[in-house]
């Protein structure tokens, strides 16, 4: 008894021995193709392997589809669940009949063996053969026969470089396995029999055959009734081989540079995708036939800042027009997309509310003087007015108030990641298109106020989760911000979207940066953020391109093609919204002198708003003809009076507009203590300006010209002590001005004055 143990000991550990000494190499299981996948697991696109093949890879919980397990185990192994990896049977036969017609005319493989086969790619010996058998028991132990049977239908060869049955169902009848047909499960299923003889688009006749013998056996085995067999023989055989999908091919191309697995999910939405890069097309036909020749947009959702759809180019494969290269992700002038960020800013800081009016007037920063698009000056705006209009001036001048280095470290802290030289080397133009940025950044700029004010970078890989968000802006400054943002005309028939029913609220600003060589559009919704760039990636400029006309209604197109919820069609008010009362006439906090005022709402933690600027309590002679103070005034001779006062240079430019402005009155001119209020203003030049010269075609020097703004009074020009002369309804005066420093100065008949010094330069 005892010895009858030790054999069977023996022979325990010598199986054992065996099976772990038995070669099982399976890595050539591992080569497939990398495969970019959109946020339902729809393919976007597929790259060859190292083998040059088409192998896709399978998922985890992937079902073979009934059809064609029934259609493959039918004409390779109908008894694949019931052996142990070989059938002794098949291979008697197969033995006995090669041996009677004296040439192979069977294998006696099992689909195991087939398996086994290959992942070693071994020639056929009976030496091989041998190992085979014993490698295919090996592969029974370790796996379950349905794991088994997906080796098979996942690197079975199919012809051409087509490797597995997803790739093969894809390229040869453009559908997934699950969706084939008999008669296409048929064709699938006896192809890998012979891939290199007979393949959909050579020897067709061989492969109809095979195929139809193949559903008299189903139809025979009551797999399915006669009239289905007939129908199924009827389907022709492909004769083309289908491509596979090429979308979002500028993001798959860094997605696979990246990739650590043969399987990339992405938030991507394929049909998105699909639309967007359809609309792009559409829109490059126009746009290429007047000197535009490239376009990229980027969509994104709002909430979480996952990626929608990615596009680099108009057309990848247009290399005429570099359409390879990535749009999306090169940096340009930004134009005027920048001001709304800083808008909200401003907000927050105090500086301003939706209805404060600001300054639009000439202004000079040293060498530096913004001017508005029109070239015009309006004297005073709304904030509102001037986000709307994109109004330069404001701008600029805002940024100055705020200040350089701050709005600098909140744009980098937002995400724009192009900013390589310092504040001061971009100035204030900074605000009007000085810098560089992505459409990337931008997208995600615009993403962040739509987000509450929470910043952060946008992400296409599913694996990835939005983390590290930085609250820059309050939620208040955003929504005010986005309120403004949605009164921006639309171009084209847009223009009177608010008349019609269910249309969709949209905050929006375009950019056109200088020499008209980028143009920008991106628009924010509860749901989608989508930013568009249209110009030329060689850098040349046209006349025809601006924001407002190129880029503006390729976004439309694009966010009316896009999904919606009914339920988020705008912004919800958030809770960090508060009262103040302002001034109607100036959009600051109201002081006791407003005679107008307003209830407004207001970011909760915002800095104070100044008070009112404009409103001045005055003591007025009976007549009304001047001003008095305690030091002139008769008693009864006198009364109060709340008076609307506008720095010179603004009255000014509301005069232009033909705006009526308060006349500031004179002080009493008997007052020997005669109080300056400041009614006259110089311009140009500005303290300490440096003013340079130039030279006309002649040679001759170029006049200096002197601006100023005053209350329509006699005024008297100095120039170093000397009287230049008087003006009286002109506000400008052309002065031929040596080299060196120079003092302006500049009276009028009631004794207000200004004066300013500069120096003048030249070669």
């Amino acid at each position: 008894m005892l010895k009858k143990y030790r054999i069977a000991v023996i022979v325990l550990l010598s199986l054992l021995l065996l099976y772990f000494a038995i070669p099982l190499n399976l890595d050539r299981f591992h080569d497939h193709s990398i495969m970019v996948l959109d946020n339902e697991d729809r393919i976007l696109r597929v790259f060859l392997n190292d083998q040059e093949q088409w192998c896709l890879p399978s998922f985890q919980d992937d079902v073979i589809p009934g059809k064609l397990e029934t259609a493959v185990l039918t004409y390779e192994d109908r008894s694949f669940f019931y052996h142990p990896g070989i059938n002794f049977w098949a291979i008697l036969r197969a033995l006995y009949l090669n041996v009677k017609y004296g040439k192979v005319v069977s294998g006696g493989s099992t689909l195991t063996m087939q398996v086994v086969r290959l992942a070693s790619q071994n020639s056929r010996t009976i030496p091989n053969k041998l190992l085979e058998i014993f490698q295919a028991i090996k592969l029974e132990i370790k796996f379950s026969k349905k794991q088994i049977l997906k080796m098979y239908l996942d690197h079975a060869p199919y012809g051409r470089n087509i490797v597995g049955i997803r790739a093969a169902s894809l390229k040869y009848f453009g559908r997934e396995p699950e969706n084939l047909t008999w008669s296409e499960a048929a064709t699938l299923a006896v192809l890998p029999n012979a891939p290199g003889l007979i393949s959909p688009g050579r020897q067709q006749q061989k492969l109809i055959s095979k195929r139809d013998r193949l559903l008299e056996t189903l139809f025979k085995r009551s797999i399915f009734d006669e009239a289905t067999c007939n129908l199924s023989k009827l389907e022709p055989i492909p004769d083309v081989v289908y491509p596979l999908p090429m979308l979002a091919p500028h993001l798959t191309r860094q997605a696979a540079k990246e990739a650590d697995s043969s399987i990339i999910r992405t938030t991507l939405n394929k049909q998105i995708q699909h639309d967007t890069e359809i609309i792009l097309a559409q829109q490059a036909e126009y746009l290429q036939s007047i000197g535009i020749n490239n376009i990229c947009a980027l969509i994104c959702k709002t909430e979480t800042g996952e990626i929608a759809a990615y596009c680099g180019s108009q057309d990848f494969w247009d290399r005429t027009r570099n359409g390879q290269v990535d749009g999306v992700q090169a940096a340009r002038s930004p134009g005027s997309t920048l001001k709304p960020f800083l808008y909200a800013l401003c907000m927050d800081d105090g500086i301003l509310l939706p209805e404060t009016k600001l300054n639009d007037v000439p202004t000079y920063f040293g060498a530096f003087s913004p001017e508005n698009a029109g070239k015009n000056y309006d004297g005073l705006v709304t904030a509102h007015e001037a986000l709307v209009r994109s109004l330069n001036v404001p701008a600029v001048r805002l940024l100055y108030t705020y200040g350089l280095v701050e709005f600098y470290e909140s744009l980098k802290a937002a995400g724009i990641s192009t900013l390589f030289r310092r504040s001061d080397d971009y100035g204030l133009t900074l605000i009007i298109g000085g810098a560089e940025a992505t459409l990337f950044d931008l997208t995600g700029l615009y993403r962040g106020l739509g987000n509450e004010g929470r910043f952060g970078k946008l992400h296409w890989n599913k694996a990835d989760e939005f983390k590290n968000e930085t609250q820059i802006i309050s939620p208040g400054a955003c929504y005010l911000t986005l309120d403004i943002m949605q009164d921006v005309s639309r171009p084209g028939a847009e223009y009177y979207w608010h008349q019609y029913e269910n249309q969709w609220s949209l905050a929006w600003k375009t950019g056109t940066s200088f020499g008209n060589r980028d143009a920008w559009a991106i628009g924010i919704s509860p749901e989608w953020t989508i930013g568009v760039w249209v110009g030329n990636f060689t850098g040349e400029g046209n006349p025809a391109l601006s924001g407002a006309a190129s880029a503006g209604p390729i976004l439309f197109d694009i966010f009316n093609s896009l999904p919606k919820d009914t339920a988020k069609n705008w912004f919800a008010p958030p809770m960090q919204l508060t009262k103040v009362s302002i001034c109607k006439d100036s959009g600051f906090l109201a002081t006791k002198n407003c005679p107008h005022k307003t209830e407004v709402w207001v970011p909760e933690n915002m800095k104070p708003l100044k008070f009112c600027p404009y409103h001045k309590k005055r003591f007025l002679n009976d007549a009304e003809t001047f001003t008095v103070c305690s030091y002139c005034w008769k008693e009864g001779h006198y009364h109060e009076k709340t008076m609307l006062e506008y720095p010179p240079v603004v009255a000014k430019f509301l005069r232009k507009r033909g705006q009526i402005v308060p006349k500031i009155l004179p002080h009493n001119p008997q007052c020997d203590r005669v109080r300056q209020d400041k009614t006259i203003e110089i311009i140009y030049p500005t303290r300490g300006s440096v003013i340079y010269i130039p030279k006309d075609m002649g040679g001759i020097k170029q006049k200096v010209m002197i601006k100023i703004a005053n209350r329509q009074s006699r005024i008297f020009w100095y120039l170093d002590s000397v009287y230049l002369g008087t003006t009286e309804d002109e506000d400008e005066m052309s002065l031929n001005i040596v080299k060196g420093r120079h003092k302006l100065y500049i009276t009028d008949e009631f004794g207000n004055d200004a004066e300013v010094s500069f120096k003048v330069i030249s070669k």
